[in-house]
């Protein structure tokens, strides 16, 4: 079966993509404070930790950013995802930081971080992008007591009336490849 999807709708889903914040490396996590430290009115918005640890199914994984509690209308909200969201998305769920780049006149990625804007599209080990599992059993963040995470929202998840991946998700590989030419230069 090849794999359809809708484009993401933010009021729609209230970004419940967002709801476990997102991991960062560190250029990802120094821009970020960069970021907030230069923009008063983006760290009036911000708790005072913004950053955190983050674990996974008992694992420590790295850095990401905080989340703060949500209380999700959706009733397509996934009963096993926590009911939060990242701090930097607002009440509606757009992310303040691609407000902010829009404000300023910039490609609204410019201040996300890589996964968000790639979401749901994944690098394989050559770097390459590649769409996200057709199948819920193929999730890579499946196991037994989490059904898992990309198939389980609306822009992730197989939908026969969405377009072929590569259509949908579009903009993402147009701004992948623009940004993967820059760093090889």
């Amino acid at each position: 079966m090849a794999l359809r999807l809708k484009n993401c709708d933010v009021r729609a889903c209230e970004a419940m993509c967002c709801h476990d914040g997102v991991y960062l490396d560190s250029e990802e996590e120094a821009a970020l404070h960069a970021v907030v430290q230069q923009e008063p009115t983006l760290r009036a918005l911000l708790p005072d930790t913004y950053i955190v640890e983050g674990h996974w199914n008992g694992e420590h994984l790295g850095r990401k950013t905080a989340t703060r509690p949500h209380e999700y209308k959706n009733p397509g909200f996934p009963a096993h995802f926590p009911r939060t969201r990242c701090v930097f998305a607002d009440s509606v769920g757009f992310c303040e930081l691609e407000k902010l780049a829009r404000g300023r006149g910039e490609h609204p990625w410019t201040y996300k971080p890589f996964t968000c804007w790639l979401f749901p599209l994944e690098l394989d080990d050559d770097d390459q992008p590649c769409p996200p599992p057709v199948r819920q059993q193929d999730d890579a963040y499946r196991t037994a007591a989490y059904p898992g995470y990309v198939t389980q929202v609306g822009c992730g998840r197989h939908d026969p009336e969405g377009q072929p991946w590569r259509l949908a998700l579009e903009k993402e590989l147009r701004y992948l490849a623009k940004r993967s030419a820059k760093d090889s230069d």
